[in-house]
């Protein structure tokens, strides 16, 4: 098994096991929804199911975007679908990845919300949020032998600052819980100089 699925598979069970961020107010897919538990009010509650995306959905999604997606990201996608991923570091929101091909959700990061031409138009690819603080990117200009890319930040009150936040996107996934607070600490460090 993959890192990348291996990683997912412990954060979806732990969640889980602890019954944590599991009930959604949205639509749920039938092959999400969760009868073990109970509804509450609008809220119902959803089970992580295999990802229908396949490497041609993706394909057709980096042709549309202009830019490849790090390969890591790829087996991510391909892997499980979710509502939420509550990680050690609990500071990177994910959004819902439900059974979508067109991959909507996707989509909508990079053409819609923000400044496109920020973001995209300097070949940032915005797949998550660091709470509400800001953008975590794809930096796609400087990929690895591997293709990978590093996960920059974009603060939402200035787009023009570009900040490191994990070397790619399995050390994205494998951050601590203490993760989010070292970069605070060390991005006031270097806006106070």
């Amino acid at each position: 098994m993959n890192e990348i699925t291996a990683l997912v598979d412990r954060y979806l069970a732990q969640m889980a096991e602890n019954n944590v961020h599991m009930m959604t107010p949205a639509a749920v897919p039938p092959e999400m929804l969760d009868p073990s538990i109970a509804p509450d009010s609008d809220w119902k509650g959803w089970k992580p199911a295999p990802s229908v995306v396949n490497d041609h959905d993706l394909d057709q999604l980096e042709h549309d975007i202009g830019y490849a997606l790090p390969p890591s990201y790829r087996t991510f996608l391909k892997h499980k679908h979710f509502y939420s991923l509550l990680m050690d570091d609990d500071a990177v929101w994910f959004p819902a990845h439900v059974p979508d091909k067109n991959l909507t959700f996707l989509r909508e990061y990079v053409f819609e919300y923000m400044d496109p031409e920020l973001i995209i138009g300097r070949g940032y690819i915005y797949f998550a949020d660091l709470t509400d603080h800001g953008a975590l990117c794809f930096d796609t200009s400087r990929r690895d032998e591997n293709g990978e890319c590093p996960v920059i930040f974009l603060d939402h009150e200035s787009l023009e600052e570009v900040y490191l936040y994990a070397s790619n996107f399995t050390d994205l996934l494998t951050g601590d819980a203490e993760t989010a607070t070292r970069f605070y600490e060390r991005l006031n460090e270097e806006q106070d100089r």
